[in-house]
């Protein structure tokens, strides 16, 4: 047994005060012979041997009293965290997001950090600690000398909350490598966390071999930091309805809600509206969103100007308030301009291949001055350099790229420069498909991957249960647009895409094929499809869901052109801007949302600076690039990124139970709760309070004993 506080232990020698005052109020009897009294004398002796017996249980209750006192201040423990002599030992803090969860009045970060301070002004003298920060990545902060008070604050005061999800088993690791060649006799893990299920869960199947690895002399220690949280409402994402934002117009936008708690949430007021104006914003209300539902609810938003504009979306109020709001970089146009270059059908000379793409596109507008949309179509020999300068999105429908008719070589030296500039060019690939690798045709293969000449004529179609479960694709897994599997494809080509053409998949065939695939080329993106919206190649043009695939694929891409203003925050940061947009100066910084600043570096070329944020972000928000020493200009929207954090981390705000861990761990760990302002003393498994009880219960008998004996204190 290990005493915390064992100097109290000398307490208990105020035990022999009863003894004393017992012993006291003895005196010695005065001799008096008197007759009468000795027919009491038999009586008395009877009497005496109770009275003495009764002294004496009435002296052994006072000093078991004084003797439980002094042991519940010496504060005796079953386990120690410290043991005897000095330690190495490592401080692991979890700063990620869901760390910011209010406790009360306090963060379970602020609350992590203060009992580390405890814990560490405790440490026995000769030990050392190391401090790590852990998120998804690992920071090491210092190697101080425990005893060193002033170093211990500084490098916690380092620590700050973040927006970044958790991820336990890399700091683990790096702590573990750190005790291996330790020389101290004792090497514990501190880990101070609200125990985050994503946390353990993304490297479960490892965390095992790591813990059993170890070596037996490291010892885990957890301080678990929280309590159960009822409700939490995130904004999962928001985005346009037609999937075109358009200036001076007003539209409706789309907002999906979620409750990741465990109990209902009700009255949560969703607002909507410009960063820049944010107090003139409209709202809806939601009644009632039970627990793990998620809700779409829609809201009208006017963007008066066109250009990139700050849009911010916030629901509800509830301890854990980072994931209530989300704010985007959206870009607004005027109108979307748009170009399909295409040939002759294979199936119909007297029809181009772009009839049932181009009126696809025109579905949703009509002629009128308010029309979303303005769509022009070409043949390859008419697509000119020229018409890219006022062309958002390309659409080229398997045009000529060899004889009389086909693209210009001039035009496809300028669509690689138009698309590296930050624009998207969506290709329907057919049998002409196969001349991007003729030599007549400049820089198309430089940007295009090679296909096989040969379409495939095996019959296939779309599997849509394929479609990622969240996502621009999502509406084609239900009723009624699920019916676009019953589309049957004749023949399709096939991309070699090799590491020198990455994509991503959109969607699969029923073979697992790619549907649709997008590659980046710099600040812009190409869309690759293997097929051609022709007869010639599948009924789908002629399918009810043809026209809300086209229109799905048209958002996809505009909110893919947003993505590089509202980056990830599990990657580096980079804004690209054309010569003409630079804010002035040689040296520049990222600005954060909390007011940090960190380095930016700068890469410039004859058509493009790029700024990049080499390091992991930590907050979500608005970033903004300035100038060392600040400019006195405006600040402009070409300037600001949005990083966007996980919805993850919010997912289950209640931790992970220490079964859980142990399990996870292969290994029975010691483990601490403090849900409060409780200090982190070093020690678990304390006697304290047990030792309290039987006090109150020894000081309540002795009470009533002494009262029946007629000898109260």
């Amino acid at each position: 047994m290990h005493f915390l506080v064992p100097w109290m232990l000398f307490g208990a020698l105020s035990a022999g005060i009863p003894v004393a005052l017992h012993l006291l109020r003895k005196s010695k009897p005065t001799v008096v012979r008197w007759a009468p009294m000795e027919f009491l004398r038999k009586s008395l002796k009877e009497t005496s041997k109770k009275i003495r017996l009764r002294d004496l249980i009435l002296l052994l209750l006072r000093m078991t009293i004084l003797i439980l006192a002094a042991l519940a201040l010496a504060r005796p423990s079953t386990l120690s965290l410290f043991g005897s002599g000095p330690i190495d030992a490592v401080i692991l803090i979890d700063n990620s997001q869901s760390m910011a969860t209010l406790e009360g009045q306090t963060s379970r970060l602020d609350m992590a950090l203060t009992s580390a301070k405890q814990l560490l002004g405790n440490l026995p003298t000769g030990s050392k600690a190391r401090i790590i920060s852990l998120t998804d990545h690992t920071v090491e902060l210092s190697y101080n000398n425990s005893n060193e008070s002033d170093a211990i604050a500084s490098a916690l005061l380092q620590i700050k909350p973040t927006d970044r999800s958790s991820n336990f088993y890399q700091g683990f690791a790096n702590a573990i490598d750190l005790l291996k060649t330790s020389s101290f006799s004792q090497r514990k893990i501190f880990f101070f966390s609200d125990m985050q299920r994503p946390g353990w869960q993304n490297e479960s199947s490892s965390f095992k071999t790591l813990v059993q690895n170890m070596p037996s002399s490291i010892s885990i220690h957890m301080i678990r930091h929280g309590s159960d949280v009822d409700s939490n409402i995130q904004i999962m994402d928001f985005q346009p309805t037609a999937g075109i934002i358009l200036a001076n117009q007003r539209q409706t936008w789309g907002l999906t809600v979620r409750n990741r708690g465990i109990k209902p949430a009700t009255g949560i007021k969703t607002t909507l509206g410009l960063g820049s104006d944010f107090e003139t914003a409209e709202s809806a209300v939601i009644e009632k969103l039970d627990a793990g539902e998620e809700r779409s609810i829609t809201i009208d938003l006017l963007i008066p100007e066109d250009g990139h504009q700050i849009v911010k979306a916030v629901a509800g109020n509830d301890r854990f308030s980072r994931d209530n709001q989300k704010e985007k970089i959206v870009l607004a146009r005027k109108k979307l301009q748009v170009l399909i270059v295409g040939a002759k059908s294979e199936i119909d000379a007297n029809r181009d291949n772009t009839f049932f793409l181009y009126h696809a596109l025109r579905s949703g507008s009509s002629d009128s001055s308010n029309s979303g949309i303005e769509v022009k179509v070409a043949t390859g020999r008419g697509a000119t350099p020229d018409t890219l300068d006022e062309t958002d999105i390309v659409f080229m429908v398997d045009p000529m790229l060899a004889g009389s008719d086909s693209v210009s070589d001039g035009f496809m030296e300028k669509l690689e420069t138009w698309v590296s500039m930050g624009n998207t060019l969506v290709y329907f690939a057919g049998s002409n498909y196969a001349a991007v690798s003729d030599s007549n045709i400049k820089n198309a293969d430089k940007f295009l991957p090679p296909a096989n000449p040969t379409p495939n004529l095996t019959p296939t179609t779309i599997a849509t249960e394929n479609f990622p479960p969240v996502g621009w694709f999502n509406r084609f897994r239900s009723a009624p647009l699920n019916l676009i599997n019953q589309s049957e494809f004749r023949k399709r080509v096939t991309f070699d895409t090799s590491k020198d053409y990455q994509t991503a998949a959109l969607g699969y065939f029923s073979d697992n094929q790619p549907l649709a695939e997008m590659k980046q080329l710099r600040a812009g993106f190409i869309t690759l499809l293997p097929w051609v919206p022709d007869l010639s190649y599948s009924d789908l043009p002629l399918r009810p869901s043809f026209v809300p695939f086209i229109q799905t694929l048209l958002s996809r891409i505009l909110d893919t052109l947003n993505e590089a203003k509202n980056p990830s925050i599990s990657r580096e940061i980079s804004l690209r801007l054309q010569p003409q947009d630079l804010i002035g100066g040689e040296k520049y910084k990222w600005v954060s949302p909390t007011g940090m600043a960190l380095a930016a570096s700068m890469e410039k070329s004859v058509d493009e600076v790029v700024f990049r944020g080499e390091f992991l972000t930590p907050d979500a928000g608005i970033w903004k690039l300035e100038t060392t020493p600040p400019s006195n200009s405006k600040t402009n929207t070409k300037n600001l990124i949005a990083v966007q954090a996980s919805n993850e981390e919010g997912a289950e705000l209640n931790p992970l139970q220490e079964s859980e861990i142990d399990e996870i761990l292969g290994k029975n760990v010691s483990h601490q709760n403090n849900t409060g302002e409780a200090s982190i003393t070093g020690s678990t498994g304390e006697l304290t309070n047990l030792l309290l009880y039987l006090l109150l219960l020894f000081f309540v008998f002795e009470m009533f004993f002494a009262w029946w004996c007629g000898q109260p204190l």
